[in-house]
């Protein structure tokens, strides 16, 4: 058994991820922030990968993916990015403009936007960097997430944390994310006022 990472993806990803009615089965890494190396973040074949993102202070899981291989793409002497294209089919937005690595993995799990983590369960969250483990920050004391900047990247999960993760992504659905703010909101009391003219 593999280690558990956890992926961030940004708001945009998870929009475009769960309108495709398909299992995940790549991923892409690279040099900057916007899209980490894997292999930075020390990820095996054999690793398990769950993608989350934060909707209005709620941190969701996605999916899984079972990492089968990562290979390096784009130098000289590498394969070209298109030629592994073909295995993410669906998964090409995915990619972003740099990429140097192409992880590809197993059809684990489908896409769901309905697996809020609990308020408990976000407030436990620990990831294991080598250097030890690592509680995460900016929760507040309901279990939402003040700024998602401490779950940004890919991290190393502990094993309880792995565990939690994974009982949500397999329990049953909960609050769907809904990626956009209501249409239309009532302005301040001080700026609803007849207009001088």
């Amino acid at each position: 058994m593999g280690e558990a990472y956890s992926v961030y993806w940004s708001r945009e990803r998870w929009i475009h991820a769960t309108a495709r009615c398909a299992h995940l089965t790549v991923l892409f890494g690279g040099p900057h922030t916007s899209l980490p190396s894997f292999r930075r973040a020390t990820v095996q074949p054999g690793d398990l990968l769950y993608p989350i993102g934060v909707c209005r202070q709620v941190l969701y899981v996605f999916g899984r993916m079972c990492v089968k291989e990562i290979v390096a793409v784009g130098g000289a002497s590498q394969p070209r990015p298109e030629d592994y294209f073909r295995h993410g089919g669906d998964w090409r937005f995915l990619k972003g403009k740099c990429i140097s690595e192409v992880v590809i993995g197993t059809e684990d799990s489908a896409i769901h936007l309905d697996r809020p983590l609990p308020g408990e369960v976000t407030k436990r969250l620990v990831f294991a960097p080598r250097r030890g483990p690592r509680p995460i920050k900016h929760v507040s004391d309901d279990g939402r997430l003040v700024h998602s900047v401490p779950v940004q990247g890919i991290y190393r999960l502990s094993e309880s944390s792995a565990a939690d993760i994974e009982a949500v992504l397999a329990g049953p659905p909960g609050k769907v994310a809904c990626p956009f703010p209501p249409r239309h909101r009532q302005p301040p009391p001080h700026l609803n006022m007849d207009p001088l003219f």
